[in-house]
């Protein structure tokens, strides 16, 4: 009798993890998969290539910090709002610890900017919007 209860509880169990874990956004993931998202998701093999041309704002962050999940939402839109102007790539250091140690990243959040390949400045904590949107429109005219 006791089997019976625990084997069908033990599935309900199952299913539900792996509705939870399947789910990116009940944890609060930043590392988006789907194609239409407007952020990159950066590694150490294609960060060369998506900060070689035009201006990209890459956020080096991590899961457990906070300001860097208070700035998530802020780069959703200036990524969205952007989008034909400027690239926002992130890359989680947690995952990448000697690639952020060798650029140089000693705070977190912090956003470096690109321009063609080239660093232009460092964001370091927390960035209002609007800062963001002063480094895009400097940056972009003609």
């Amino acid at each position: 009798m006791r089997r019976k209860i625990t084997l069908p509880i033990l599935g309900i169990v199952l299913m539900t993890l792996t509705v939870l874990l399947g789910n990116n956004s009940v944890f609060g993931n930043n590392n988006t998969t789907n194609n239409d998202a407007p952020i990159v998701t950066l590694t150490s093999s294609n960060y060369e290539k998506e900060t070689g041309t035009g201006l990209v704002f890459v956020d080096f962050w991590a899961p457990w910090c906070g300001p860097c999940r208070r700035m998530a939402p802020i780069l959703e839109s200036v990524a969205k709002e952007y989008k034909g102007s400027a690239k926002v790539g992130k890359i989680n250091v947690d995952n990448y610890k000697k690639f952020s140690i060798d650029k140089g990243i000693e705070v977190l959040p912090t956003i470096v900017v690109y321009k063609d390949g080239k660093e232009i400045t460092r964001l370091r904590g927390l960035v209002s919007k609007e800062d963001l949107v002063k480094i895009i429109t400097e940056h972009t005219k003609k």
